[in-house]
């Protein structure tokens, strides 16, 4: 797909999957064309950068990687963000790069996100759970943000993580409840988080 289509593509919004699949493996092909995407995502008050934020998420879930040329554009933007699903796509883009960059595995992760891009990370993660956003939101925000406490550098956060998620517990949702307090036991407990 050509430049011109893929925006034309974003553009319409559409649900339909077949081009869902379009959009992503245009994506997948043209690496370029996540610059379109965070372009459109920006755009926090337009109807459709929502589902320019659930392209980039869907992006992602297939090949990670392809956000770490876009990361700090990708970072500075999680602050801007308004809209509950376009938070839920990027609080999932940033428990997947914590998911790799955890990863024993991979080196290149490691030499990619910055202390820089972590803080900022860590800085919109709190914002969305201090704001009780929708359960999802919060899933993913929990686990990214255990993750990241556990590096000696923000050691900070999991005390005040568990703090939030036992002011969150008593609103949130089975699923919810049952994820922060496997969360708040791993911080206790100082053991891997299994979920």
């Amino acid at each position: 797909m050509d430049k011109a289509l893929f925006i034309e593509t974003l553009n319409k919004g559409t649900t339909k999957l077949e081009l869902r699949k379009l959009l992503i493996n245009s994506c997948l092909k043209n690496p370029s064309y996540l610059t379109i995407l965070l372009e459109n995502a920006q755009q926090v008050d337009d109807k459709n950068s929502t589902f320019s934020t659930r392209i980039l998420e869907l992006t992602c879930k297939k090949k990670i990687a392809i956000i770490i040329p876009h990361l700090n554009e990708f970072c500075e933007m999680l602050k801007l963000l308004k809209q509950a699903a376009s938070i839920r796509a990027c609080a999932k883009i940033c428990e997947l790069l914590m998911l790799e960059y955890f990863s024993n595995k991979n080196i290149y992760f490691k030499n990619m996100i910055s202390n820089l891009h972590e803080e900022k990370i860590i800085a919109s993660g709190f914002d969305w759970m201090i704001d009780n956003q929708p359960t999802a939101i919060q899933a993913y925000t929990m686990r990214t943000l255990y993750l990241l406490g556990t590096k000696t550098k923000h050691d900070w956060v999991h005390p005040e993580l568990a703090l939030i998620i036992e002011k969150n517990i008593p609103s949130g949702s089975i699923g919810l409840v049952n994820r922060g307090r496997k969360v708040i036991k791993a911080i206790q407990t100082e053991t891997a988080l299994k979920l």
